[in-house]
């Protein structure tokens, strides 16, 4: 007969750490004949005021991810909770549009408001590989000539700017700099002004 040790002790429900990771590429649509997520083409500086790394052009989530001074992003994503409601509606309608995000590595406004867009989109089972994400300098310049088309189509002026677009590539609206309510509420009244 087995004896029970903790008969009597109260139970105590284990919460598990969740580290949210990104979600696998989703299969091609008709956003991706409009704007399609280019192969990694950045630089790598320091910025001079503050010595951070700057990454400049095109790259992807993994790219930050591998950076080691990057640790404000896995924090900023696992720290951040989303508002419930708005990422529901996001789950429903997010992946309608696509979103370019124009950040700074190096710039304060991106480090708080990037990894809450991350953690936004795996809430909304959106994949981070439907991004495109163009690095920027202190001058708001970039390298490369796809990411350089982007900041003149886009008139990028402040970082971060996070543009949404509808399946035609047109700009439906935007996130500049510092959000209204939060990330996921501010993407939710964007999509919500075009239905």
């Amino acid at each position: 007969m087995a004896l029970n040790i903790l008969a009597g002790v109260p139970a105590v429900a284990q919460i598990p750490h969740v580290s949210i990771t990104p979600l696998p590429a989703t299969p091609k649509t008709a956003l991706d004949q409009v704007i399609q997520p280019a192969t990694a083409d950045f630089e790598v500086t320091k910025d001079p005021k503050n010595n951070d790394v700057v990454y400049k052009g095109i790259f992807s989530y993994q790219n930050m991810e591998s950076e080691a001074s990057f640790s404000w992003l896995p924090s900023g994503i696992d720290a951040y909770k989303p508002e419930i409601t708005a990422i529901v509606y996001l789950r429903k309608n997010l992946k309608k549009y696509k979103l370019l995000v124009f950040l700074g590595t190096w710039c304060g406004d991106s480090k708080e408001h990037i990894p809450t867009l991350f953690r936004t989109l795996s809430e909304s089972n959106i994949a981070y590989n439907d991004l495109m994400i163009v690095g920027m300098d202190r001058d708001k310049t970039t390298t490369g000539k796809a990411a350089k088309k982007l900041v003149r189509k886009y008139k990028v002026k402040y970082l971060p700017t996070i543009v949404v677009t509808d399946a035609r590539g047109h700009e439906v609206g935007r996130i500049t700099e510092s959000v209204e309510k939060s990330i996921e509420q501010d993407l939710a009244t964007i999509i919500k002004g075009q239905e």
